[in-house]
């Protein structure tokens, strides 16, 4: 009983941490970059207000044809955009706490709990994902990284506790429309995330037949239902036209950077995988192939979500939050029988060892929590002196760049890969900052201390 206490209170104890950390994070996170754009409520790509439904739905039509075929994205982005600022912050860390349970289950879909597993999916993803604020705390990045992820791991789970129970859940017909609806969801969510996922879905649909698991209408109902959203999301108009409008990169170039920042961001995953690989063996050998095929899905599901950018020509960084969380998942397939099976002394090390890299991760956060309230304070202070010019009748305002005085930076805020304003007016972000204001124009001026003049 005092074991059972002690592990109880470990978990509230890191729920507590992880929960206010991230809603810190999230808190002191000013309004950045493409914000401005989508804070002003109007229809994609006008200067309509977003007023009533059918404007809702006049926005995704334009978003459709103009942009791409992230329909729940950019519906989700726009429901957000109307909440205040603290409600916001407080509904996207649970999305993150919830994102992250899903994939501790996906490593641990059993009974038996584990706290390490579940602090090792967070380590993980700070220590490998890139650009982690554009992911997590920048408003327009969690609406299409974050938040569609729900949908995609929750379509997975069901496969991998379908897979796990050798398909006695879910076995009532009555699960085909809900599983077809997050199916659709799903398959709608992000192109190089709902590849990776479609990859998978297949890959377990050949396991179910070679481990002659029946498949059951739920799980067809989910696997059509994720081909029609795929289908929805690859044929936009809007892909073709972006596709067109941007620079055309060689497909050879493109592969050789998604290779090169497979090796930088997903290359620690590849060696603890092997290293679990190697060592896990005498521990699962009844279930050696069962594991081995089931974590092979996942890195297979990881290598299409990474590669398939080739063919858009370009892989932002952002878009590896899925290729890193994908990989996760195979190593915590195979790292939750190694820690079942260890010994007492064995369980004692990665107590130790998990112990000191979340100590690590925590030390990042609050320095992420106190380079956030630094640039949020400047921004505020920002749109106090904006406000104030403009009031005094001066629509031509010189403002300074967000800079940072704060030395020791973890790089994780959401302002790390993306641009504030510039010195020319006409830079995009100063446009749409004065549009956001309603001035004539801004002007960006460098200043070390972040101090207006």
């Amino acid at each position: 009983m005092k074991k059972i206490l002690n592990q109880r209170n470990l978990w509230i104890l890191s729920l507590i941490v992880l929960f206010s950390l991230f809603f810190l994070m999230n808190y002191f996170t000013p309004v950045v970059a493409d914000d401005y754009g989508t804070l002003m409520h109007f229809k994609f790509g006008t200067s309509k207000k977003i007023t009533s439904f059918s404007d809702v739905l006049d926005s995704v039509i334009l978003f459709y044809q103009t942009w791409g075929g992230r329909l729940s994205c950019h519906l989700i982005t726009i429901a957000v955009s109307f909440l205040p600022a603290t409600a916001f912050d407080m509904l996207n860390t649970l999305v993150y706490l919830c994102v992250t349970f899903l994939l501790y289950r996906l490593c641990n879909p059993g009974k038996r709990h584990s706290l390490s597993i579940f602090l090792g999916v967070h380590i993980l993803l700070w220590i490998c994902v890139p650009d982690y604020g554009q992911v997590m705390f920048w408003l327009c990045g969690s609406t299409n990284y974050l938040w569609p992820a729900l949908f995609v791991l929750s379509l997975l789970l069901v496969y991998r506790s379908y897979a796990c129970s050798d398909g006695t859940r879910f076995t009532s017909f009555s699960w085909a429309i809900p599983f077809f609806i997050l199916g659709f969801l799903a398959g709608n969510a992000m192109d190089n995330m709902s590849a990776g996922m479609m990859v998978i879905l297949t890959l377990y649909l050949l396991y179910f037949r070679k481990q002659k698991i029946v498949i059951r209408a739920c799980i067809w109902s989910s696997y059509i239902g994720s081909l029609l959203g795929f289908g929805v999301l690859l044929l936009a108009p809007g892909n073709f036209n972006r596709s067109n409008a941007e620079t055309d990169i060689s497909k050879l170039f493109t592969f050789a950077i998604i290779t090169y920042y497979w090796i930088v961001f997903v290359g620690v995953l590849c060696i603890v995988w092997l290293v679990l690989h190697m060592t896990a063996k005498r521990y699962v050998a009844e279930k050696q192939t069962e594991l081995q095929m089931q974590s092979v899905i996942f890195i297979i599901g990881s290598i299409a979500s990474a590669y398939c950018m080739i063919v858009a020509g370009t892989s932002p960084e952002r878009t590896w939050f899925i290729v890193c969380a994908y990989f996760i998942i195979a190593i915590g397939i195979y790292y939750r029988e190694f820690e079942f099976g260890s010994s007492i002394s064995t369980k004692k090390i990665i107590c130790i060892v998990t112990t000191g890299f979340s100590l690590l991760c925590v030390t990042g956060m609050l320095d992420t929590v106190l380079y956030s309230r630094e640039i949020k304070v400047q921004t505020l202070q920002r749109e106090a002196y904006i406000l104030q010019e403009k009031e005094k009748g001066n629509m031509d305002i010189r403002v300074p760049i967000i800079s940072h005085k704060y030395p020791l930076r973890a790089k994780h805020d959401a302002l790390t890969g993306l641009s504030d304003i510039q010195e020319d007016p006409n830079y995009w972000i100063n446009q749409s900052l004065a549009k956001y204001y309603g001035v004539n124009s801004i002007i960006g001026y460098k200043n070390s201390k972040g101090a207006l003049q």
